[in-house]
């Protein structure tokens, strides 16, 4: 399934968000934020990064292809990644649940989904291929995320309670042996996912993306047919170097605060 994008009105403001985190537990969670005001520009101490070309690894191994993602909507990870963001995309962007709708990890992989939707609360159900449920949370406010860890090999299906006649996603579990290496990950980056952001914003986002621990593996524009190319959208993928559940929804609703001031 292609990536679908949606009408965006883009306008610019400043940015005043911060994050408090609380709660966790066990190998499904999730986290609960709150803001308060404090300015947020760039980070002291985070220099950016040019994005790759998805060869960023530097082990001769293909890496990941923004485009390739973008054209099937699945993302393969290998061993390296010890957690996958799975996003509730923002719907001006995006018209569809989640982001990506496939995915191809390693057994022992935490996947984390966090609602990139200012519009409202999402959730998420996990089902085994006998239609067993192995997971719920059903409600997710906006920057905030819920994990669970797949430890048994297998194919599952995820979708949104919220959401009940939306396309579930998909998530095939396979050994490391039949996972291929990847270039664009290694043992100090051990989360991956994607984000999307206008591409009207791209210079902004190429500039600023790769802070906080974070590496932009790739990128690609996604034009919109039929319309003006203000209503396109620019796909990253990306690694990360925090494994840690917090952090990770930390730094991941930072990166949705800069992005609601692009597209409020």
């Amino acid at each position: 399934m292609k990536l679908i994008a949606t009408t965006i009105a883009v306008t610019t403001f400043s940015l005043a968000i911060l994050l408090v985190i609380v709660g966790i537990d066990g190998k499904s969670g999730s986290h609960t934020f709150q803001s308060a005001n404090a300015q947020v520009s760039v980070f002291p101490g985070t220099q950016p990064e040019k994005p790759s070309t998805g060869t960023a690894g530097g082990t001769g191994s293909p890496g990941f292809n923004a485009k390739a993602i973008s054209d099937s909507n699945n993302i393969q990870t290998d061993a390296d990644v010890k957690n996958l963001v799975i996003l509730v995309p923002n719907k001006k962007l995006v018209d569809q649940t989640f982001l990506p709708l496939g995915a191809s990890i390693v057994q022992g992989t935490n996947v984390i989904w966090v609602n990139g939707d200012p519009a409202g609360n999402h959730g998420v159900a996990v089902k085994n291929s006998n239609g067993q449920s192995v997971f719920s949370n059903q409600t997710i406010p906006y920057k905030n995320g819920t994990q669970f860890t797949f430890d048994t090999i297998g194919k599952y299906t995820f979708s949104d309670p919220m959401s009940p006649s939306s396309t579930p996603g998909t998530i095939d579990v396979v050994s490391p042996q039949n996972a291929p290496d990847n270039g664009s990950t290694n043992s100090t980056m051990p989360t991956t996912g994607l984000f999307v952001v206008p591409a009207g914003d791209k210079a902004y986002f190429d500039k600023h993306f790769s802070t906080l621990g974070y590496h932009a593996a790739d990128s690609n524009i996604i034009k919109q047919t039929g319309t003006s190319s203000g209503n396109d959208i620019d796909l990253y993928v990306y690694v990360q170097k925090s494994g840690k559940f917090d952090t990770i929804l930390h730094r991941t609703a930072v990166k949705l605060g800069f992005l609601q001031s692009k597209t409020s």
